[in-house]
């Protein structure tokens, strides 16, 4: 196992707070700080040639291809969840009658560009209603039929850190030719993701939360057996072939006319790829997930379940009631506890963040309880000092 002191100190962060909300926003390691400045210093500072020549958004989709045991072409850089989710969204060749499967603990971003889609192309949305925090399994696949084209899901829920049975319901959407389109924000960087063995078509995901990425980076994941099938919503000069790529921008450089006509699309993940995503905020993504690899994620899994473990024996020593399901299977990084204030009313949820304020924790309100992310370089100290202060208030 690794030296978690030297973990803990390669988050600034940590000296200052308790931090318990990665699943909110991430902390960044030192590395990654550093990183960035001296490549934005080389990129607009110094001018650097080799600064301009170098791209770190590259060596970010390779090691994204690796975290999650995919092939770098089927791998497309984003600035988020949202923004994978919709072009994921948008791709797919609809047809009218077609059902989408959805459930109401969704985040919003895994909701809205399904409805969408749905609204403009004339698709049922079958909406599954959780239970205690949990999406029965058998009611997800009961939804799922052979008009059903995707089951959007989310690996791990956003508000109780239910980690829902992505192979077996992998399985069965495959079985009626559908696919499986995973939002993995919550569950990337805490729980190792194979892509094939879970049987996933697509995900997506951010880098700014348990991957401990900078904001406006992420990437989705689109099986190569789909690429080829799915039409970019978005499109520039960028998403041709290389050849016609060449052309436009060898035309803009010597003044001659580039052909303003219809071009070919580009094969795998060059047709979908956005231009303009920040080559420096990349370079941070890249050395952050340099980081976690390098930790070994089967090391970080281990080390997250260990932690919860230890977090929910302490609170149910205390009397602390647990909102998140609690089985072996169902859990992830995150751990919702009741606290003593009505959260569906705005001052008492500022109440308890002025509270969490004093006590130097940074954790967040969530789903009418308080959401308690556990990451790989929280320390057991941490936890029963959190602990200590939710049963004082």
């Amino acid at each position: 196992m690794y030296n978690i002191e030297r973990i803990h100190n390669d988050f600034p962060v940590l000296h200052k707070m308790l931090f318990f909300a990665t699943a909110g926003v991430g902390p960044l390691p030192r590395a990654t700080i550093v990183a960035m400045q001296h490549y934005l210093k080389e990129l607009r500072v110094d001018f650097s040639k080799n600064a301009w020549e170098e791209d770190p958004r590259d060596e970010a989709r390779t090691l994204a291809a690796q975290l999650i045991h995919a092939s770098q072409d089927e791998v497309v850089l984003t600035d988020s969840t949202s923004a994978g989710i919709n072009l994921l969204a948008g791709a797919l060749p609809w047809k009218r009658g077609e059902n989408i499967v959805l459930n109401d603990l969704e985040y919003p971003a895994n909701v809205f560009p399904w409805l969408y889609q749905a609204d403009r192309h004339g698709l049922e949305v079958r909406m599954i209603h959780s239970r205690d925090g949990v999406v029965p399994l058998k009611k997800l696949i009961n939804a799922i039929d052979k008009k059903t084209r995707v089951l959007a899901i989310s690996h791990v829920e956003f508000g109780t850190g239910y980690r829902n049975d992505i192979a077996t319901l992998a399985e069965a959407v495959h079985k009626v030719k559908g696919l499986i389109c995973v939002d993995a924000i919550q569950s990337l960087g805490v729980l190792q993701v194979d892509v094939r063995n879970l049987g996933i078509d697509m995900l997506a995901t951010g880098g700014y939360k348990w991957l401990c990425g900078p904001l406006g980076t992420g990437f989705a994941f689109i099986k190569r057996e789909l690429m080829d099938r799915l039409h970019p919503p978005t499109l520039t000069y960028s998403n041709l072939p290389k050849e016609e790529e060449e052309t436009v921008w060898n035309a803009l450089i010597s003044g001659a006319d580039y052909p303003m006509e219809h071009a070919p699309l580009a094969n795998g993940r060059k047709r979908f790829e956005a231009q303009g995503l920040s080559p420096v905020l990349f370079k941070g993504f890249a050395t952050s997930l340099r980081y976690l690899l390098d930790l070994e994620m089967d090391s970080i899994e281990a080390r997250i379940a260990e932690l919860v473990d230890y977090l929910i024996l302490a609170l149910n020593q205390a009397g602390i009631a647990i909102l998140s399901p609690t089985g072996p299977n169902e859990r992830s990084g995150i751990v919702t506890v009741r606290v003593p204030f009505d959260l569906t009313q705005s001052e008492e949820t500022k109440t308890l963040e002025e509270e969490l304020h004093k006590a130097r924790i940074i954790a967040l309100p969530r789903s009418g309880g308080l959401r308690l992310a556990v990451h790989f370089f929280n320390m057991k100290e941490e936890i029963d000092q959190v602990v200590n202060f939710i049963k004082r208030l």
